[in-house]
């Protein structure tokens, strides 16, 4: 019914559960300067609600899962100091106890760290914020007044002195500002493509006439006179009042077409591994083809054994496909059994959220968006050693079990070496079953194995009942209820968004560039970034989130330090890339790329060819030239009747009747009007297709 980090109401009260421990439950007042933890019974929580005192109350805290300050910053680095300052105590299970707690804190008091009202406020921010690394960070964002309008109650203007040449500058008042307005408004915001510099004199003329009195260094400079024209005047206003409408709409308006001792409970660790299935698989489309081995990828829980999540696919194991394995861990199953085939209902696989700690292999961790992960979702990531595969041995134990299944059937199994004796098949020879069947399958023996499978070898701890079954659900569902659950709730799109991969990205009036591919979105036309003009100023440098499995979206972040991002589609202009993964558009664009390299191979050979031939009939053109008689002005009069003539002879050619050979059969021709009449064109017809050209 409760759960950690959730953020309760009780009389405007605004409290945060930091642990839940059977029926008694530590919170903390989130409000309070104070404010230290407190224990309450569960039952207690439950009155106050029948009551309708204590209600469920949104999170002040929750934008802090979209902070995630740079490496080095100022707030990174203040962040890593503080949380060095209380690591020891938040990490102990007995840090809600105030007599272990007061000795904690008296250690690191004593170490010379930090003072005791320190690691209390810093103890407190933690608690109060949410219990994640990013609760730490300063308020930074608070100080100043970031796209606001500055005031001095001063003389001198603001901002740093002038560093060359005479004077001191002046401050920029409202009657200044009036100016200022009246001259844009009449230069700038029109259609006669006037220039900044146009408007700052008349700006600078019209001033003289209310300040005479200032000296000329001490005039408002150019810097002012832009600084405040962008800011009073939005880039998209001053692209559309400068430009015509007609203009606008034809060449500058945007396109548009276009993741067992130890453990508390369920959810305290999960193991997530990858291996190569022993057994070739066949392609979907043509079971003629062999394709391979696919990689199979698990996330088990190692309390209950339940497995959480899979991949299966054809990618070498990586970060990128250990985030899409993780991130089916932590959703809902229904949709994704239901589109292969299954039906099941949520309790039949109830692993929902994100763990306490994730294990894998060091090489599936080298990412740099593992640290959103750490930070943003306090998910704690260990590595297992090199050539250990007993560090991980619940998950690696798996792929055999899950193998066992299929293989006494299956065509296609390894078995053996690959060179045979004579006579012997290859075994890859016998492959039969698709990508798509293998997937069935799999999920089917997860499914089993979840709900019915008996582990035998499974080490019980001692308050486990006698009558609960060693099977993975079982277990499960026992820990949650009597063990401390470790799950935690998460935003699906959220979580799956901040540890994809990114990119830099370039932007032009094309769209957002990735990978040569253009995309764009509602909120990149409304800011204006596609307008084809020189004035429109785009960022310099962005990044974006993309899924290797899908390139028809990607996720755009306007903000640097912000996890807010925008969802982009691809553009008319790279609709040949729809419906694919970036992998089949990486290797489209590597065959363009060397196709269009020979045929400029080839195009450079024709060139010359043609080149060739057209010099050789300009040189034999000019050979025939005869020697002119007549003087230049003859010449240029005589162009006007040497048309006319070439125009008669083009005519008289495609007039001419076909000849008749003396063999062929004439048709008898009846005349259809007296032969005395004369039917010809009259007098003035032909003067109608003369021409007046002057050559």
């Amino acid at each position: 019914m409760w759960k950690i980090n959730e953020v309760l109401s009780l009389d405007g009260v605004r409290y945060r559960i930091l642990q839940i421990d059977g029926g008694e439950i530590i919170w903390v007042n989130i409000d309070e300067d104070k404010g230290i933890p407190t224990l309450i019974l569960h039952a207690q929580l439950t009155a106050l609600m029948d009551a309708e005192r204590l209600i469920r109350a949104d999170d002040p805290y929750s934008y802090l899962l979209y902070e995630e300050p740079k490496a080095h910053s100022a707030e990174f680095i203040k962040r890593e100091e503080s949380y060095q300052i209380i690591q020891s105590i938040i990490s102990d299970p007995d840090c809600f106890d105030s007599i272990k707690r007061s000795q904690l804190i008296k250690e690191i008091e004593q170490s010379g760290r930090a003072g005791r009202s320190t690691i209390y406020r810093l103890l407190r921010r933690y608690w109060q914020r949410g219990q994640t690394l990013n609760a730490l960070l300063p308020d930074y964002k608070n100080s100043g007044a970031p796209g606001k309008k500055r005031t001095s109650t001063g003389v001198q203007k603001s901002g740093r002195k002038r560093q060359n040449g005479r004077g001191f500058g002046i401050k920029i008042n409202d009657d200044i500002e009036r100016i200022m307005r009246l001259s844009i408004e009449q230069v700038l915001q029109n259609t006669e493509k006037l220039s900044v510099s146009f408007a700052l004199r008349k700006f600078e003329k019209l001033f003289l006439q209310y300040y005479p009195d200032v000296p000329e260094e001490d005039k408002p400079t150019r810097r002012q006179f832009e600084y405040f024209y962008k800011r009073e005047y939005d880039q998209v206003t001053r692209l559309v009042e400068r430009i015509d409408e007609g203009i606008y709409k034809k060449d500058v308006r945007p396109l548009s077409s276009t993741a067992t001792t130890g453990v508390l409970g369920p959810g305290s660790r999960y193991e997530i591994d990858a291996t190569i299935a022993d057994i070739y698989l066949v392609a979907d489309d043509d079971r003629s083809k062999i394709i391979g081995r696919p990689t199979l990828y698990i996330v088990i829980d190692v309390f209950s054994r339940m497995i959480a999540g899979f991949y299966i696919g054809f990618d070498n194991p990586s970060y990128v496909v250990a985030m899409q394995a993780f991130i089916n861990a932590c959703v809902e199953k229904t949709d994704i059994c239901k589109s292969l085939g299954l039906n099941i209902s949520t309790e039949e696989w109830p692993c929902i959220g994100l763990p306490d700690v994730v294990l894998a292999d060091r090489g599936e961790l080298m990412s740099n968006q593992l640290e959103s992960l750490i930070s943003t979702f306090n998910v704690r990531v260990e590595s297992a050693p090199p050539r250990r595969g007993d560090a991980k041995g619940i998950v690696e134990s798996c792929f055999r079990v899950l193998q066992a299944e299929f293989k006494p059937y299956a065509p296609g199994v390894v078995a053996g070496n690959k060179i045979k004796k004579h006579g012997e098949q290859d075994y890859r020879l016998d492959a039969a079953i698709t990508i798509s069947d293998f997937t069935r399958i799999i999920l089917k023996t997860i499914l089993f194995r979840n709900k019915h499978h008996v582990l035998t070898k499974y080490d019980r701890d001692a308050d486990l009942p006698a009558d609960l079954p060693s099977i993975p659900l079982h277990l499960w569902r026992w820990g949650l209820q009597n063990r401390t659950g470790r799950l935690r709730s998460v935003d699906p799109d959220l979580l799956r968004v901040s540890i994809l991969p990114r990119k830099k990205v370039s932007i032009s009036t094309f769209g957002v560039c990735l990978w040569g591919m253009y995309y764009t979105s509602a909120e990149i036309l409304r800011e204006g970034w596609l307008h084809r003009s020189q004035d429109v100023k785009r960022p310099d440098s962005l990044e974006a989130a993309y899924d290797p499995s899908c390139a028809d979206t990607i996720y755009l972040f306007p903000q640097s330090g912000s996890r807010g991002y925008w969802v982009c589609s691809l553009t008319e202009k790279s609709r040949q890339f729809r419906g694919m993964t970036f992998w089949q558009v990486w290797d489209i664009q590597k065959e363009e790329k060397n196709n269009q390299a020979n045929a400029i191979f080839d195009e450079a050979a024709h060139r010359r060819e043609l080149d060739d031939y057209i010099q050789g009939v300009i040189a034999e053109s000019k050979k025939l030239l005869p020697d002119i008689q007549e003087s230049n002005q003859q010449r240029v009069r005589q162009i006007r009747s040497n048309k006319k003539e070439a125009r008669e002879q083009e005519r008289q050619q495609r007039t001419k009747p076909t000849t008749i050979k003396p063999d062929q059969n004439v048709a008898d021709v009846i005349p259809l009007h007296n032969e005395e009449e004369d039917y010809s064109y009259p007098s003035f017809v032909p003067g109608l297709f003369e021409t007046d050209e002057d050559e």
